[in-house]
C-alpha cells in the first residue's frame, strides 16, 4: 500500500508529534536522470511513542528522517513538528526549533580534540547558552546516559557503546521533546546494541520522549518500537502496531524482514525426511501463527480430531513483541483436501493466522 498525495492536510492533531504528508523527494543523477528518494510518503508519529522506520539500503529512510529538522528539504509535501509548519518557518525560527529536535547519528560525530563533556556542551554552545548554564545541562544529560564519570575522558578512551552514550547526551542536553534516531546502534556490537536500545527506551519514558527511530534491522524495531513503518523504493508499503506487523505482515518486504528476525522458513532438509502422503489424500505445508485469545487453546490435537487428520509439527518457537506473547508453527497436515481446507479455516475463525510453506523449502 503505497502513499499518494492528496489535498493539503490539516495541521497535526495535539497528540501528533511529528506529521509527515505526501513527501517527494528526487537528487540528481547522472546522465541528468534523477533518482527519486521519496515518492509521496505520509505517516503520523504520536506524542510519546517510539516510532520505527525499517528497510533496506537505498529504500529512502535517512532522508525521510531528516526531513523532520530539514536538514533534508522535500521537493514537495508537508511537514507538521508539535503542530508547526516546519516549511513555513524562516532561518532563525527554523534554528530555535531544531533545538527541541534531538538527533542521534550512526558513527556519533564526536570531536576528537574535544572531552566528552565539551562533546555534550557544543550543541548548548553553539544556541549561545552561557557557560554559567551550560555546565549544570552537561552534567544533566552526561548523568541521564550513565557517563558522569567520563566527563573529562576523550573520545579515543572510550568504547563504542560509550561513544554513543556521550552521543544521545549531546542529543539530549538542549532538552528536546523529540529525540531522531538514525541507524544509532548499527556500528555496536548486539549485547552493546541491547543496551543502547534500553537505554533509549528509559530515556522515552523518563523524558517523555517522542522518538523516531530508522534501521535495517527488524530485530530493533521488535525490541523497543511501539508502530513500524517499512519502506522500500521511496514508499511506505506497510505501517502500523509493531505487534500486528510482525504477527500479520502483508507486504512481501515486510514477510522478508520478518522472516529475517523471527525465523518463517521451515528448518533446511526438514521436507525431503517427511512421509509421503498415502493415496486419495495430500500433504500439506502450512505455518501457523498463534496470537490472541485463543494463542493457549489445544488446537492442534482439536484439529487433528475434529477434521480427522495427522498434524505433524515440524518446528515451532514462542516470543513475544513487548508483552504480548505469540506463537510460531510449521505443520504437515496428512489428510484429504476437503478436511485440510475446512482445518484451515476454523483455525481462521479462531484468529489464528495460516500461511501455505513452499514445497521446496
Amino acid at each position: 500500500m503505497s502513499q499518494t498525495t492528496s489535498h493539503r492536510p490539516a495541521p497535526a492533531a495535539p497528540d501528533c508529534a511529528i506529521r509527515l504528508s505526501g513527501l517527494h523527494r528526487r537528487f540528481p543523477g547522472r546522465g541528468g536522470v534523477s533518482t527519486k528518494a521519496l515518492d509521496g510518503v505520509s505517516l503520523d508519529v504520536a506524542a510519546g511513542e517510539i516510532f520505527g522506520i525499517v528497510g533496506r539500503s537505498g529504500a529512502g529512510k535517512s532522508t525521510l528522517i531528516r526531513c523532520v529538522n530539514l536538514l533534508e528539504r522535500p521537493d514537495s509535501g508537508e511537514v507538521f513538528v508539535l503542530g508547526e509548519d516546519m516549511l513555513m518557518l524562516g532561518d532563525r525560527a527554523l534554528r530555535e526549533r531544531r533545538r527541541g529536535i534531538g538527533m542521534v547519528f550512526q558513527h556519533f560525530n564526536l570531536l576528537s580534540s574535544r572531552t566528552v563533556a565539551d562533546n555534550v556542551a557544543y550543541p548548548l554552545e553553539i544556541a549561545g547558552i552561557p557557560a554559567a548554564e551550560r555546565a549544570p545541562r552537561v552534567a544533566e544529560a552526561l548523568s541521564l546516559v550513565g557517563l558522569s564519570e567520563k566527563a573529562g575522558a576523550y573520545p579515543a578512551q572510550l568504547s563504542g557503546g560509550q561513544k554513543q552514550r556521550v552521543g544521545i547526551a549531546r542529543a539530549l542536553a538542549p532538552r528536546p521533546r523529540i529525540l531522531l534516531c538514525d541507524e544509532a546502534t548499527s556500528a555496536l556490537d548486539p549485547e552493546t546494541t541491547q543496551e543502547i536500545l534500553g537505554l533509549i527506551k528509559r530515556l522515552r519514558d523518563k523524558l517523555d520522549l517522542t522518538v523516531l527511530l530508522i534501521t535495517h534491522e527488524m530485530a530493533v524495531v521488535k525490541e523497543i518500537c511501539d508502530q513500524v513503518a517499512v519502506m522500500e523504493a521511496g514508499q511506505v508499503v506497510e505501517q502500523g502496531r509493531v505487534f500486528e506487523v510482525f504477527t500479520r505482515p502483508q507486504h512481501p518486504t515486510t514477510r522478508r524482514f520478518i522472516a529475517d528476525t523471527i525465523g518463517y522458513a521451515v528448518p533446511p532438509g526438514t521436507v525431503s525426511r517427511l512421509p509421503a502422503a498415502r493415496p486419495g489424500e495430500e500433504r500439506r505445508l502450512l505455518q501457523v501463527l498463534f496470537a490472541g485469545p485463543n494463542s493457549t487453546r489445544a488446537v492442534i490435537s482439536e484439529a487433528s480430531r475434529r477434521f480427522e487428520l495427522d498434524l505433524d509439527i515440524i518446528s515451532g518457537r514462542i516470543d513475544a513483541i513487548g508483552e504480548e506473547p505469540f506463537g510460531l508453527m510449521a505443520l504437515a497436515a496428512y489428510g484429504a483436501t476437503a478436511q485440510i481446507d475446512a482445518a484451515i479455516a476454523w483455525f481462521g475463525e479462531l484468529g489464528l493466522t495460516v500461511t501455505p510453506v513452499n514445497e521446496g523449502a
